[in-house]
């Protein structure tokens, strides 16, 4: 399958046509053995700013870094194997290495599945895998899928996780000229960061895809509970100072097990063969703990042989702060502000790049970013130095990317 297929029929369709097992109900296929597939993905990306104060971060996906350029971001390896049973199931298996919240490179599994075909078009997993809150979320590891050396963050960075420890169906069904995927799912996930960790449990949603020739919607909602415990020095910090000051009520808000959540998605996609334009809207809205956001971006690139050029707008908006408190006047009033705006990466955003298909299976791509983060917030910036001196909300930064991205 050329590159150019390959994007043209959808980026989430891809990674299931080239990664997984695809069951047939012949009679020929029935008498065949279990059978062994492989394959593989890696990513090694670099990024770096022109403001030498700050640190480009995904947040919930990697630890900001202390090389410049530093290649944490956007570099991994990954390893998928799946073995057919029967014509009716398969098993897989997917090890993912890349750096994550908690500054560690361990492998680890991110997918985990057995699959039943229970009718024809209707299917059934149960294990470890993708949650679906994106409408790329298939591809979001394999990044040869994506046409970016990254997707855009002011999306992307609303819903860090990516794994999910439970069940789901997936119904494909045909009506003249419209393919049409229903997916509901349930279950919950863990990331990991510094000092902490954050849960999803009983997460429950469904999306739609509808596609037809050219054009592809999706349409997704999920909600349930989550828990963010923290245990970062400047968490610890602030609880002791809300204590000091009465206002030990406030922490329940800052970190604990009782958070819930919804998550609402809507994304398009428009490929002729030379052109391609791909849209994504994204809300979060939480009861505690995290920002209450909504987010969206316009992607548009045109094809000339194997180099496409592209250019994304991006927005990240702040609906609702997680907490309130009333603090005197001063530094304890600072360190209040400081702590929600770390906290906060509203954003917005331009970039220019290009992608180049050098090779079968393998594509150089490179990327310059304005970003501009909100007053209170950090945006997908971390402060290198004193984070009570270092100023990010209000300045303009420019990011260079470069990648290098390959599936096998």
């Amino acid at each position: 399958m050329t590159t150019k297929r390959l994007l043209c029929h959808g980026i989430a369709a891809t990674l299931l046509a080239c990664t997984t097992v695809h069951v047939r109900a012949d009679s020929d296929e029935a008498a065949q053995p279990p059978r062994f597939e492989f394959s593989g993905f890696g990513t090694l990306g670099a990024v770096t700013t022109d403001r030498k104060d700050v640190w480009f971060t995904r947040y919930g996906v990697n630890f900001p870094g202390n090389s410049d350029p530093d290649f944490s971001p956007d570099s991994l390896l990954g390893l998928q194997a799946s073995m057919r049973l029967t014509d009716r199931n398969d098993i897989t298996v997917q090890v993912l290495a890349r750096e994550d919240g908690s500054e560690r490179q361990d492998p680890r599994v991110t997918l985990a599945f057995f699959r039943q075909t229970l009718a024809p078009g209707l299917s059934v997993r149960a294990g470890r895998v993708r949650v679906p809150f994106f409408m790329l979320s298939d591809s979001l590891h394999v990044n040869y899928a994506n046409p970016w050396v990254r997707p855009p963050v002011e999306v992307y960075g609303l819903n860090p996780f990516n794994d999910l420890d439970g069940i789901d169906l997936i119904y494909h069904k045909r009506l003249d000229r419209l393919d049409i995927e229903i997916h509901p799912y349930y279950g919950g996930g863990r990331i990991p960061f510094p000092q902490g960790s954050a849960r999803l449990k009983e997460t429950r949603g469904l999306n739609v895809v509808l596609s037809q020739g050219e054009y592809s919607l999706h349409l997704g909602h999920g909600e349930g509970r989550f828990t963010l415990e923290r245990g970062d020095r400047q968490f610890l910090d602030m609880a002791r100072i809300l204590r000091a000051t009465g206002q030990e009520g406030v922490i329940a808000d800052l970190s604990g097990t009782r958070g819930s959540t919804s998550f609402d998605s809507v994304g398009v996609q428009w490929d002729d063969g030379d052109w391609q334009l791909v849209g994504e809207y994204a809300r979060r809205k939480t009861n505690r703990y995290v920002v209450s956001a909504h987010g969206w971006y316009l992607s548009l690139g045109r094809r000339f042989g194997p180099l496409m050029p592209y250019a994304v707008v991006a927005r990240q908006t702040l609906d609702k702060q997680f907490a309130q408190a009333t603090l005197p006047a001063g530094r304890l009033a600072q360190l209040w502000d400081l702590f929600l705006t770390s906290r906060n990466n509203a954003q917005r955003s331009v970039t220019f790049g290009a992608r180049w298909d050098f090779a079968a299976h393998a594509a150089l791509k490179t990327e310059w970013t304005r970003a501009r983060p909100d007053e209170n917030s950090w945006g997908s910036y971390f402060p290198r130095g004193n984070p009570l001196t270092t100023r990010i909300g209000g300045r303009t930064f420019d990011t260079f990317s470069l990648s290098l991205d390959v599936s096998f």
